[in-house]
């Protein structure tokens, strides 16, 4: 799927102690992860997590990637009860929006294990014509997808790339999160 650019990305991080129990996160996504599938306009939801020690990561996380196709879909799900579960069980949190800049999901792209991120700052320049943000980013063979959001409030930009397997070796310019589930 080739997406259209006028989606809207929605992100919210919660950063758990390093002794935090894990299968905590992972039961209650196989619990519910099941929930948003087929939520209106929600092309997709990850559930992503990194682990203290796994995969290169130093801390435990929780932070589920959603794109939506619609803001109503989006608006919905923040403010008629359902990120209220969120709020309940890990308080007051802040969601980060982003605005689609290039979307490419194969299909099957639900099977993917991980997805590798990648941030990169906008720095203040005299004309933003000379940025290639779609080029700016490592190329990833064998992905089953790719997503670039921006954000113009704080002059970023990331890419996620969705892959089958865990990758060794990645630049340090990379976070690999874990896929627990994806809702489409």
């Amino acid at each position: 799927m080739k997406g259209d650019n006028n989606m809207i990305a929605m992100q919210y991080n919660i950063n758990l102690p390093s002794d935090y129990d894990m299968k905590i996160i992972k039961k209650r996504v196989e619990e519910n992860g099941h929930k948003t599938d087929g939520f209106k306009d929600l092309v997709f939801k990850a559930y992503l997590l990194t682990e203290n020690g796994k995969d290169g990561s130093i801390q435990n996380t929780y932070e589920p990637l959603y794109l939506w196709g619609d803001s109503d879909g989006m608006n919905n799900f923040i403010f008629n009860g359902y990120f209220d579960n969120i709020l309940n069980s890990f308080g007051w949190i802040n969601i980060n929006i982003g605005i689609t800049y290039a979307i490419e999901l194969q299909e099957g792209f639900q099977n993917s294990q991980y997805i590798l991120e990648e941030y990169k700052v906008i720095n203040p320049i005299k004309s933003l014509r000379k940025i290639c943000i779609k080029n700016d980013f490592e190329v990833i063979d064998d992905n089953l997808g790719e997503v670039i959001i921006y954000n113009p409030d704080k002059w970023k930009y990331v890419k996620y790339t969705f892959i089958k397997q865990r990758r060794e070796n990645i630049p340090e310019n990379m976070r690999m999160l874990k896929i627990s589930h994806i809702s489409i």
